[in-house]
């Protein structure tokens, strides 16, 4: 599959009521990123705990990463949230040199040089990053660091750091869960393959879902660098 189809869009930057009455301000954004997915897998990194000793720089293009995952790795495309994160990553000037992509009001609030999510499903960043390498024609996703099966304590690498939750902070993690099974659902014909981690086991009852061990994900990643050489 080549370059998809999207275009861009018109979005409500604002909503205006005066003496009872609405008025919606809208602005269009025209496609800002041409990512071409012909003959590559796409892969998603999240931050869960499962994937602190593999090393994200043996992966081959495209990588689309969550977050401060820009602290230890520039993935190809940076999906962020989070408000006070988007905020440090403007103010480390990442987003000056890198592909960022966020939403309207983070843009709205802290500036920056991004590029607006396409057709915002208002997800985390995690199924986020899934929505636009399936925006950008991916039908091949590579899944990384992905812990949530459960809520509990805070399974991230990035725990007790600038925008992120203590360590003995119970966070909702299934929220995530449902958000990323709910996407699968929508889109039978792409193939989501999750690398370890801890996930629920009706992800598994998709057919289109499948898992696979880090072995098996450095085989997959070594035969793919082979057939570019």
């Amino acid at each position: 599959m080549a370059v998809s189809s999207y275009v861009g869009e018109e979005i409500i930057t604002n909503i205006i009521i005066k003496q009872g009455e609405k008025t919606l301000e809208k602005e269009y954004f025209p496609r800002s990123v041409f990512n071409d997915p012909e003959g590559k897998s796409a892969y998603i990194i999240g931050n869960g705990e499962s994937r602190k000793d593999f090393d994200l720089y043996s992966l081959p293009q495209d990588t689309y990463g969550c977050n401060a995952l820009y602290r230890d790795y520039e993935p190809d495309f940076l999906v962020v949230i989070d408000r006070k994160m988007y905020q440090e990553v403007v103010e480390q000037e990442y987003d000056q040199k890198n592909t960022v992509y966020t939403n309207h009001l983070n843009m709205s609030r802290h500036g920056g040089t991004p590029h607006l999510i396409p057709k915002n499903p208002h997800y985390g960043a995690g199924s986020s990053c899934m929505h636009i390498a399936v925006m950008d024609g991916h039908t091949d996703l590579t899944c990384i660091g992905f812990d949530c099966a459960e809520d509990g304590p805070n399974n991230n690498i990035y725990k007790d750091t600038n925008a992120y939750n203590k360590s003995d902070v119970i966070v909702h993690q299934t929220v995530w869960a449902k958000q990323i099974y709910d996407f699968m659902l929508s889109y039978p014909s792409v193939t989501f393959r999750f690398v370890e981690g801890t996930l629920p086991e009706k992800f598994f009852n998709l057919a289109n879902c499948t898992a696979i061990s880090y072995a098996q994900l450095t085989d997959r990643v070594n035969t793919q660098n082979d057939k570019t050489i």
